[in-house]
């Protein structure tokens, strides 16, 4: 798991990469400065509210998890709004209901694939 230094680290790069105070982006995610800060330096994690309010405000969420284990996120990579509805839609989710959205996207990247082959068989023939 991600050490709360790590990410509150990385956290305060993506607000200084949007230009904004602790107080700017604490307001557009709805929460305290105070409490900002208390991200940034590690003495708390946030939750998935907060998590998904990040998301909203364009940081992505999954670099400031995947930092430690080595992945080099772009500073460009934002997350569309269908993909932020999709995360908010998962978290909310019971275990089964995520199990079927992971089952849904899996099914629909298996067919996607296999159209793509039957189009380039027409193509070629």
């Amino acid at each position: 798991m991600i050490s709360k230094s790590l990410f509150g680290n990385r956290l305060k790069e993506k607000r200084k990469f949007l230009g904004l105070t602790q107080a700017q982006a604490a307001e557009k995610a709805g929460i305290e400065r105070e409490t900002w800060g208390k991200y940034e330096r590690g003495v708390f994690m946030p939750s998935g509210d907060v998590l998904l309010s990040f998301l909203n405000m364009g940081i992505d969420v999954s670099s400031l998890f995947a930092a430690e284990q080595g992945i080099r996120p772009s500073e460009n990579s934002e997350i569309s709004k269908e993909e932020s509805e999709l995360l908010g839609y998962y978290r909310q989710a019971s275990d089964n209901g995520k199990f079927v959205i992971l089952s849904v996207a899996k099914g629909a990247e298996k067919k996607a694939a296999e159209n793509t082959q039957v189009l380039a068989t027409h193509k070629t023939a």
